[in-house]
């Protein structure tokens, strides 16, 4: 007597959603450190610089390599969150951007918009499936990344549309100072949408 196999079963798919807020707070925990190793030199080399000159001098010139060291890295978060607001579209901010919308499109339209988008980003276009619904292209290592993660699934809903969801990511856990990249990774791919709506 043979056994009957067990039936197919649909696999069960990841929620981006879950998996982008999980990783937020993965990069605000990395900021909260950043930024208080960051103070704890700028004190350091503010008392390394009044020790070398004693006095009031000594005590000015501390004050000011520290203020100038702060000052620099909160430039830098300034500047990181002015680039980010430039970046039109969907997708929410942060270094983990995540964004849907939906579409009337037909499937293999959309699909080829994805991998134009894809392309004219720099990723590796077409995307390497990971379900029937879900690819996942990267992008290579550059001067100003260790590289970016995006994720693409799209999934019918019960109006006959398409939803899109697209959740793009530093490839590296700590980048969390990425000016607004991948923000507009995400909102290139779900600008490209023929037809798209965004999803609130």
């Amino acid at each position: 007597m043979t056994s009957q196999p067990p039936p197919a079963t649909q696999p069960t798919l990841v929620d981006l959603r879950l998996e982008h807020e999980r990783v937020q707070k993965q990069f605000r925990v990395a900021k909260i450190a950043a930024l208080s190793v960051l103070f704890v030199v700028a004190l350091i080399l503010g008392a390394v610089s009044t020790a070398i000159t004693p006095g009031p001098t000594g005590l000015l010139i501390g004050l000011l390599v520290f203020l100038a060291f702060v000052g620099l890295f909160l430039g830098l978060i300034a500047l990181s969150a002015a680039k980010e607001r430039r970046q039109a579209g969907p997708a929410g901010n942060g270094p983990s951007s995540f964004g849907q919308v939906v579409t009337s499109a037909p499937g293999p339209q959309v699909w080829e918009a994805v991998n134009a988008a894809l392309q004219s980003q720099k990723f590796v276009a077409p995307g390497r499936p990971i379900d029937p619904q879900t690819v996942v292209s990267t992008r290579s290592l550059s001067m100003a990344s260790w590289g970016e993660t995006v994720t693409i699934r799209i999934v019918g809903t019960t109006d006959g549309r398409g939803l899109v969801t697209v959740w793009s990511r530093p490839a590296y856990p700590l980048q969390w100072l990425d000016y607004g990249r991948n923000r507009g990774f995400a909102n290139a791919v779900l600008n490209a949408i023929p037809g798209g709506t965004a999803v609130s």
